[in-house]
Formats: C-alpha cells, sequence, structure tokens
C-alpha cells in the first residue's frame, strides 16, 4: 500500500467512527478508536513520530467487540485499517 492509499484508509476509517460517535456520543471505546486512528494517520503522514506507540494500537479488538454489531461495514473498513497498523509496525 502507498503512502497515499494508507493515508486515504485511515481517513475514511476516522470519517467511519464519527459516523458512529455521532449516534452514540461520548461512548469510550469509539473515542478509543479515534485517537488511534488519529495516531496512525499521524504515523502515515509524517507527523508523529512516536513508532513505538503502534505496538499498542488494538483496534482488532474494540473493533470486534464494540463495532460489530452496530455497523457491519465500518468493522469491516476498520479490520482493514487494524490490518495496516499491523504492517507498519513491522516496516522499518
Amino acid at each position: 500500500m502507498t503512502s497515499n492509499e494508507r493515508i486515504e484508509l485511515f481517513q475514511r476509517g476516522i470519517l467511519a467512527i464519527e459516523k458512529l460517535e455521532s449516534v452514540y456520543p461520548s461512548y469510550p471505546p469509539f473515542e478509543s478508536i479515534r485517537n488511534q486512528l488519529l495516531f496512525l494517520l499521524g504515523q502515515a503522514s509524517g507527523a508523529a513520530e512516536d513508532r513505538e506507540q503502534l505496538s499498542q494500537i488494538n483496534l482488532g479488538y474494540i473493533v470486534m467487540r464494540e463495532v460489530e454489531s452496530r455497523d457491519a461495514a465500518a468493522a469491516d473498513l476498520l479490520y482493514l485499517v487494524s490490518e495496516e497498523a499491523g504492517r507498519m509496525l513491522t516496516e522499518s
């Protein structure tokens, strides 16, 4: 995946979680997902430098528990984001 494709994927993930947050405001799991997405976007765009935090990304688990039953399309998208975060972790 190119850098631009990665950034676009993370932006789509942010839009998806913001849509869910509009239905479920101040829901801590969705806030956590949004914060992780913002971090990933910062990493992908070069704005964030703390790569060690990549190992703390736990989107897949939260998506499984909190998103799947509410929005299957958003869950599918966020699983792609989670997979891409895993790829980022293995890059030098």
